[in-house]
């Protein structure tokens, strides 16, 4: 029979070209790419209602058209072409078995297959018995060849499995990036606390063990099966798998438990708790930080009678990839802290420094009072556990000293009013009426770019992360949502070395969503797509402000088929130096409400900091500031 060819979903077809997935559907509605017609390829086959492309047939389409992002999708495309109906945990066992040092699958039986299972793991710790029974056809080998041979290595193997298809189809929607990153500071912190040769218990999780595990002596694992996934993991990212060790950090997930059940792993997991080891636990924050009543109150004041319980945050919102508005808590239990007062910080709403909360929280399980907390607020346990308070009182931040030392407040005070405190000029314009009548004709921009009075640009896709503070050559967006943003001259040839400048009264525009316009007076910059050029020739019929003026008054349309009117060169003239007047009017005004925005800020800062005073005798809008 002739093997399957590999597909694709229109979902791995958006992670391979580094796209959103609606961006694929818009692509294969429009089939038109500069200029030529380019159809997207069709489906060959429809699973579950889910449409699946030939894999060939879409490299070939991305290469051609050069839609995506991503330069390197023909390498990466043999990684996110699992066969149809194949099981993650079979996958991960093959590429264990590759790691372990079968140099290719491929060419195996599944016999074969079990024979070097047999041969690389006779101690059957990691893969004989999968191997021994698994159902392996042809295409599942050869998707394991092919993502060893996509991949930097066996562990950026493992990251595809775990961020691809097999994890979608598993119905695990796993842990938010931000929410791993914050988890990985509080493990780390926790991990320094203890001291050195610190094993993680990952708790079963295998998401949390191979993100977790950098810095500890290694993983301490059970004899089930959850744990035999995990060695698997941790042979193939080359983490170091430990039978016992005299401190550990535990990591306990309650995501998935009844409330119940919850407290219940909680209270375990004080119980197994040594005084070397240290627990985090996670879970609902209306479990963990709010107040309870009945016997989920009564459970929960058990567990907190141990006084383990170092550190509990409210956590964020948007950190649960299947219950975004779904909130999360946070609590540390060390088996050397032993306190009824507890460190607790509600995190949802706080510009959050993980470097800030790693110290707050190393000065929670040293239980010292001899420094200052930037989140943490200390709390009495009694109200608690007698059921009268929430563990975690939202908005809940650690108190400060304001002092004279503080210069911020006065400094935005100041600098604010020296704007706010000048009088502000007007504008007026002088005019009469026109004698007679005239008919005035309006000319499309179409029709300016045929006659030659008119030629549009491309902008360039400029990556926001080369910008340079220090930088001279400014980055133009019709919108202004690249203000203040310039590249180092030299890093703008090196990458962007047939990105266009613009010249002195250079139009940058923007036709897509709300129409926007800019006039560019200096030139020299690059303009970012998907903002262009409009660049006016010699007998133009209007000035480049005017352009602007008319383009930012548009609703919408082809900009082809906005229209200006045809003026004679006196009249354009002046209407251009008077809209260039209104326009730097209101660049001022502009500056003016920011500036008053500030002093706003500033003052409520500087007050409720302690820092700044008003002198409530003067009658007048000025204000005298002093420290606190």
């Amino acid at each position: 029979m002739k093997p399957v060819a590999p597909t694709l979903t229109m979902q791995d077809i958006a992670d391979l070209a580094h796209v959103s997935r609606p961006a694929v559907s818009m692509w294969r509605r429009r089939p038109n790419v500069r200029g030529r017609v380019i159809p997207f390829p069709a489906a060959v086959d429809t699973v579950a209602g889910i449409e699946r492309f030939d894999r060939d047939e879409i490299v070939a389409w991305l290469a051609e058209t050069g839609r995506g992002n991503n330069p390197d999708h023909a390498y990466d495309a043999p990684t996110l072409s699992a066969p149809l109906d194949v099981d993650t945990e079979t996958v991960v066992a093959l590429l264990c078995l590759r790691a372990l040092g079968v140099t290719e699958l491929e060419p195996l039986t599944p016999s074969g297959v079990a024979a070097a299972a047999a041969d690389h793991d006779p101690e059957d710790l990691l893969v004989k018995r999968e191997m021994a029974g698994a159902v392996l056809d042809a295409a599942t080998l050869r998707y394991v060849d092919d993502l060893v041979e996509g991949s930097y290595g066996f562990s950026d193997a493992l990251v595809r499995i775990g961020s691809g298809r097999l994890r979608r189809e598993s119905q695990d929607a796993g842990f938010a990036h931000e929410l791993l990153t914050l988890l990985r500071t509080v493990v780390e912190t926790a991990r320094l606390h203890l001291g050195d040769d610190v094993a993680l218990d990952p708790g079963g999780d295998t998401q949390l063990a191979i993100e977790l595990a950098d810095g500890f002596a290694g993983l301490l694992l059970g004899e089930n099966e959850a744990a035999r996934q995990l060695r698997r993991r941790a042979l193939v990212k080359g983490v170091e798998v430990v039978d016992h060790a005299a401190s550990s950090v535990r990591v306990v997930s309650l995501i998935g438990f009844t409330d119940s059940e919850a407290l219940i792993a909680v209270d375990d997991a004080v119980l197994e708790l040594g005084p070397f080891d240290a627990a985090i636990v996670l879970g609902p924050s209306t479990l963990l930080c709010d107040r309870l009543a009945g016997d989920l109150d009564a459970q929960r004041a058990q567990t907190l009678r141990s006084g383990n319980l170092g550190f509990a945050a409210r956590l964020p919102r948007g950190m649960r990839k299947d219950a975004a508005r779904q909130g999360l808590g946070l609590w540390v239990l060390s088996g050397q802290v032993h306190t009824d007062r507890v460190r607790v910080a509600d995190l949802t709403g706080a510009d959050l420094d993980l470097a800030d909360l790693a110290s707050d929280l190393s000065g929670a399980l040293a239980q010292t009072e001899d420094r200052a907390f930037r989140y943490a607020l200390a709390v009495d346990l009694a109200p608690v556990r007698a059921g009268k308070a929430s563990l975690v009182p939202r908005g809940a931040v650690a108190p400060r000293l304001g002092t004279s030392h503080e210069r911020d407040h006065l400094d935005r005070v100041h600098a604010a009013t020296l704007t706010t405190s000048t009088s502000l000029t007007g504008f007026d314009v002088d005019v009469d009426r026109a004698p007679g009548s005239v008919v005035l004709r309006q000319r499309s921009l179409a029709e300016l770019c045929d006659g030659g009075h008119l030629k549009r640009i491309r902008g360039a896709r400029i990556d926001l992360g080369h910008a340079d503070p220090d930088g001279t050559v400014p980055v133009l967006a019709a919108d202004g949502a690249t203000a203040g943003v310039r590249l180092d001259p030299f890093d703008a040839e090196r990458h962007y070395p047939h990105a266009a400048r613009t010249e002195p009264g250079d139009v940058v525009f923007r036709d897509k969503g709300t129409p926007a316009a800019l006039v560019d007076e200096t030139g020299g910059a690059m303009v970012r797509s998907p903002s262009r050029i409009l660049r006016l020739m010699k007998g133009a019929p209007v000035g480049p402000y005017a352009l602007a003026a008319i383009i930012n008054r548009q609703t919408g349309g082809e900009w082809e088929a906005w229209t200006v009117p045809a003026l004679a060169a006196e009249a354009g003239d002046a209407l251009d130096r008077t809209l260039a007047g209104i326009d730097d009017h209101i660049d001022e005004l502009r500056r003016r409400l920011a500036a008053a925005h500030e002093l706003q800020n500033a003052l409520i800062d500087g007050v409720a900091a302690g820092t700044v005073t008003l002198d409530t005798d003067h009658q007048s809008d000025s204000t005298q500031r002093r420290a606190g």
